[in-house]
């Protein structure tokens, strides 16, 4: 047991005992851009065209765009593309010089030659054309036409369905042409290039919703070169700005998601419900899989197909009243509890003669009802498409469903016009049909990849991975990697898919799930294969308790960042090389940054046997970091060792960081997510003497389009809060937000904890003295939690306009204890009580362990006695040695 309980990190405690001595530092925010209106048309005071044959547009002194006509008897097209659609942007300076031989054309950032050879407008080349990089981001290099983009750092694909661990993203080697895989816009060698060339084209179409239709001119070249050596973030944005901004999802998409293939009835989709209520879990978004609809199982094991000659009931639009014979009841319940409903829809078989909606279907489409042939799948008409919504969904989503889960799987290579795929399309048509989306409603559906431009239509979900260590490893990786071709909202079919997810494995999944871009867990229809987490043994339901109540406490936070993210064009979970040039940053694949403050490293691999615990490197990057659920200070850059026990999440936040939370007490269990809170929680993570820090929280209605308009404060606000630390006193001040709408709380408290500190001789909050409440629940008050060192302040409810100001003086100084890791050994402790006391009776009395209880209960004992927090904290060392 001393063996095991030294190697549950207490050996790493001792290391780290001797730690930095005090941190500083001045948080920089995105600033964010205003989104103009999308204009297909170049400016024309950026047009360069050398003969007939060549044009070059410049977009940005970094970005041009490269067209050549196959014939010149054609004209330069500027309808927009699948991954282009705006193009009339601030003219850019830049120089031309022409001469006999050549013509160069220079921005700041670029110079490109393009040789003539005695003609007007040659072929482009190698010979005739290239674009050298002027070194003004970190790369001075040449490219020439022709040139293999060794560098390029990846991009996505449609979907992992089947895949155990992991899949190639590199295009040149992917063989599988229904991935659609995606290069990245980012590449170590400084340059990307685009091509449009044979893509379709968005022309006019019905009600002012653009159409597609195919590019008649495929056989010109329509590239975009990028230059941005290694600054990544601004080449996303700037792609952003020409492909159409990333999404901001409704506010409850960042909740908690329950989905399961499984054919449950209403009575027991509400027990359930009512499951996660009684366990305490989270809940804010209620899928029902293909069984809501009638699905003709048996028929279909038997090989029938239906007219489309697809298996019979794989595709459906009417609700099988056997499982739910009051849709509308069932979906008026959930709304009193504030969930969001989605279900699942194969299209692909089109209208089936026993649909509900059939005949009038079947009229629309200029067919006989009564000749019972089927509407044929028509989504690449518009009319068909207009129909399908109005006829076929429209009265289902009046009933109470919130959007559509996209499940398309007959084909990639199906459409009639060259260069469609079905996926970019269906998440086209459903993401941007006015009439789907009026009153200003905020888009949103759940598909998969379709191809560069498809980060415009969000969420995706990868689909049917099978649950294993190596499948969990790949997740990290590939959705950071994703954020390269602006797709951010990746969800994942936590624990996996296709078959039972063993107790670790699933508990590991789920606290990736915590900070991914959304969590929902999912799995096959098969009765060993189930996603609730109280089935699973208690040790690990705790955990994934306390990882979802994590998530769902994260929300204020993650929504902030997806604004961020909209307004920048840089997904909040990103590759740690968009901030940092280290080798370590691309050679770390599984390590993240979520949002600008934390960067995450989930474990994805079991624990030893022998030790509990998880050997995980971590790659620390530079600067001054808090180990979140440990209170380890480490600076870096700088490789760790970090010993996981099961309910260890190696998160690391900037120190001085400022995280808005809601806390769990603070939200209701189910439907919490899409509210904004009466008392919102900041939790700083303190970084010792003279340290400041200072943030900026982003709050809107939550499912309208009004975050995209120009005048957008009418509808969200944004509140600074800022903190600082002098020898023995904090400082937190909450300033009122810069707007107010309607959804917003007219009055509001404030949760402010500050992590790292000692116990405090005052407590004041504008000005007043507080008194200590070990509860919390009175207001104004404060507290103290020993398991994290920190004093939490519960402020008075007051209008919001007004300031909150909160001092604390401690009792003690900033000194290393705090940032030594005295939570983590406190935890430890815990676990090695834990394991003493199931032997209890078997030669071990609780005699023999006093000093392993006493240490394991430090934590409580500080929390109700806050006078007792710095003799605990400067003796810790001597109760840990004594454990030991």
């Amino acid at each position: 047991l001393e063996s095991m309980a030294t190697r549950q990190g207490l050996q790493w405690i001792l290391v780290v005992l001797c730690l930095f001595a005090t941190f500083t530092i001045g948080l920089k925010r995105s600033t964010p851009i205003r989104q103009t209106a999308y204009d297909p048309s170049p400016n024309p005071q950026s047009v360069v065209t050398v003969g007939q044959n060549a044009r070059f547009t410049f977009l940005t002194s970094k970005l041009v765009r490269i067209q050549y006509l196959a014939d010149p008897q054609n004209s330069f097209d500027d309808r927009a593309t699948l991954g282009v659609i705006n193009r009339n942007l601030p003219t850019v300076d830049f120089k031309t010089t022409k001469t006999d031989d050549e013509v160069v054309i220079e921005t700041d950032a670029l110079r490109i030659t393009y040789k003539l050879n005695g003609q007007s407008s040659p072929m482009f080349t190698a010979d005739t054309l290239s674009v050298e990089l002027l070194g003004a981001d970190g790369i001075k290099t040449n490219w020439t036409v022709g040139d293999v983009n060794s560098g390029n750092l990846l991009g996505t694909i449609r979907t992992l369905d089947t895949i155990n661990g992991s899949i190639n993203l590199n295009c040149t080697e992917q063989p599988r042409t229904d991935l659609h895989c995606t290069f990245g816009l980012v590449s170590r060698l400084g340059w990307n290039l685009v091509d449009e060339s044979q893509r379709p084209v968005f022309s006019d179409g019905q009600n002012s919703w653009q159409w597609v239709e195919s590019n008649a001119n495929s056989q010109d070249l329509d590239w975009y070169f990028m230059g941005y050596g290694l600054n990544f973030k601004q080449a996303l944005q700037d792609y952003t700005i020409i492909g159409g901004s990333i999404p901001l999802p409704p506010r409850f998409t960042f909740g908690i998601w329950w989905s399961r293939y499984w054919a449950y009835s209403d009575v027991e989709s509400i027990d359930v419900i009512n499951q996660y209520i009684m366990h305490d879990v989270p809940l804010d978004v209620w899928v029902t899989d293909m069984d809501w609809h009638k699905t003709f199982y048996e028929e279909a094991s038997r090989g029938v197909v239906d007219q489309a000659g697809l298996p019979i009931g794989w595709t459906g639009y009417t609700w099988d009243d056997h499982l739910f014979n009051d849709p509308a009841g069932f979906l008026a319940y959930c709304k009193g509890l504030g969930l969001k409903n989605t279900l699942n829809l194969h299209p692909a078989s089109g209208i089936q003669p026993w649909e509900e909606k059939y005949p009038q279907m079947a009229k629309a489409s200029g067919i006989d009802p009564s000749s019972q042939k089927y509407v044929p799948f028509g989504i690449y008409n518009q009319t068909w498409a207009s129909d399908h919504w109005s006829i076929m969904l429209q009265y289902i989503e009046e009933q109470g469903i919130d959007f559509w889960w996209l499940d398309w799987q007959q084909g990639e290579d199906v459409t009639d016009i060259a260069g469609l795929n079905p996926t970019f399309w269906l998440n086209y048509v459903f993401f941007t049909n006015p009439e789907q989306w009026a009153n200003d409603k905020r888009p949103v559906l759940f598909h998969r990849w379709g191809g560069l431009g498809n980060h415009r239509y969000q969420i995706g979900f990868t689909g049917d991975v099978v649950p294993s260590w190596a499948s969990l490893a790949f997740q990290p990786y590939f959705t950071a990697t994703s954020a390269n071709v602006g797709f951010a909202y990746w969800s994942h079919d936590i624990g996996g898919h296709t078959e039972p997810s063993p107790p670790e494995i699933y508990t590991r999944w789920v606290q990736w799930g915590a900070f991914a871009p959304v969590l929902r867990t999912h799995c096959t229809k098969n009765p060993e294969n189930d996603r609730r987490i109280w089935i699973y043994p208690l040790p690990n339901f705790f955990v994934m308790r306390d990882a979802m109540i994590l998530r769902a406490e994260l929300v204020p936070y993650v929504y902030t960042a997806s604004r961020i993210a909209h307004d920048t064009g840089v997904a909040f979970l990103r590759p740690l090389y968009y901030d940092y040039t280290q080798n370590e940053a691309y050679s770390t694949p599984g390590e993240y940054h979520f949002g600008d403050d934390i960067v995450v490293y989930p474990v994805t691999a079991p624990v030893n046997p022998e030790t509990n615990l998880t050997e995980w490197n971590v790659w620390v990057p530079p600067g001054n970091w808090i180990e979140w659920f440990t209170g380890v200070g480490i600076s870096g850059p700088q490789v760790i060792t970090r010993p996981c026990s099961l309910q260890d999440i190696p998160a690391y936040v900037k120190a001085g960081a400022i995280i808005p939370l809601v806390s769990h007490q603070d939200r209701p269990i189910t439907g919490g997510a899409k509210l904004l809170p009466v008392t919102q929680t900041f939790r700083i993570f303190t970084c010792g003497d003279n340290c400041e820090g200072e943030t900026d929280m982003y709050e809107d209605d939550g499912d309208t389009t009004l975050y995209q308009s120009s005048s957008s404060s009418s509808n969200s606000a944004w509140t600074n809060v800022v903190f600082s630390s002098t020898d023995q006193q904090l400082t937190a001040v909450v300033n009122p937000p810069n707007s107010t709408f309607a959804e917003l709380p007219s009055e509001r408290n404030y949760r402010i904890i500050f992590q790292g500190v000692y116990d405090p001789t005052t407590v004041t909050v504008n000005g007043a003295d507080v008194s200590f409440d070990p509860t919390g629940q009175n207001t104004p008050s404060w507290s103290y939690d020993g398991s994290s060192l920190s004093i939490e302040v519960v402020t008075a409810i007051q209008d919001i306009t007004a300031p909150v100001k909160v001092s604390v003086e401690m009792s003690h100084p900033f000194d290393d204890n705090l940032y030594s890791g005295i939570p983590l050994a406190i935890n430890r402790l815990v676990m090695v009580k834990a394991l003493l006391d199931q032997q209890w009776g078997n030669n071990v009395w609780q005699e023999n362990y006093e000093s392993v209880i006493d240490g394991a209960s430090a934590g409580v004992r500080m929390s109700f006695s806050p006078s007792t927090v710095y003799d605990t904290i400067t003796g810790f060392n001597v109760t840990f040695n004594n454990a030991l």
